[in-house]
């Protein structure tokens, strides 16, 4: 198996070369456990194991950390803006307690509507960020998340697409290997968890 743990290929080009990349994480099924419903308070968020120290890793290696997610939760009346905060807050918390001082932005969208323009697999998200942060380029990194919506948006705004096989990711690679996603296939590189990603790249 290559570096890049998928198997299949080697990465087009030298690992090495990324130094301060920005790195674009989903939140639920990629950093912590994903319910199958809505993380609607602080004490429903479990982190997956190593996910923490990945993110750590990733700043100790200086790149860019940014965290983008789906709340849709919030347009169902199942949870606030407020409680999404106070679940961040401590997940930064944990960050920190991991040796994680800081990422560089966080955002979330507050419904998975196909029109609405900041939910993915819609760049919405992602294009504020990149105006709010100028230092911020998709491009020259990569997205990591659990869903085929993760994978899309990843190729949208150019970033390198990376799923893990945690949260849902194990039922959205069997969706990689058909015939409709054969393009998103080929641009998508796979690891167990974000910790093994973290500690390839």
């Amino acid at each position: 198996m290559d570096i890049w743990g998928n198997g299949s290929r080697t990465a087009p080009d030298n690992p090495a070369q990324y130094t301060n990349c920005v790195v674009g994480l989903d939140r639920d099924g990629t950093i912590n456990e994903d319910l199958g419903t809505y993380v609607t308070s602080a004490n429903k968020f479990t982190p997956i194991p190593g996910s923490l120290e990945a993110i750590s890793i990733l700043r100790k290696k200086l790149h860019k950390v940014v965290i983008i997610t789906n709340q849709a939760g919030i347009s169902k009346n199942m949870m606030s803006t407020q409680d999404v905060d106070s679940i961040h807050d401590y997940m930064f918390q944990l960050l920190g307690e991991e040796g994680c001082p800081s990422i560089d932005a966080l955002y979330y969208s507050t419904t998975n509507l196909k029109d609405d323009i900041y939910a993915k697999p819609n760049t919405g998200m992602f294009k504020r960020c990149e105006k709010e942060n100028p230092s911020i380029k998709f491009s020259q990194g990569f997205y990591v998340g659990d869903k085929i919506s993760d994978l899309k948006v990843a190729a949208k705004v150019g970033a390198r697409p990376v799923l893990v096989r945690t949260g849902y990711g194990l039922e959205t690679e069997k969706k990689l290997n058909t015939f409709a996603n054969r393009t998103l296939k080929k641009q998508t590189y796979i690891f167990d968890n974000l910790l093994e990603f973290a500690q390839a790249l």
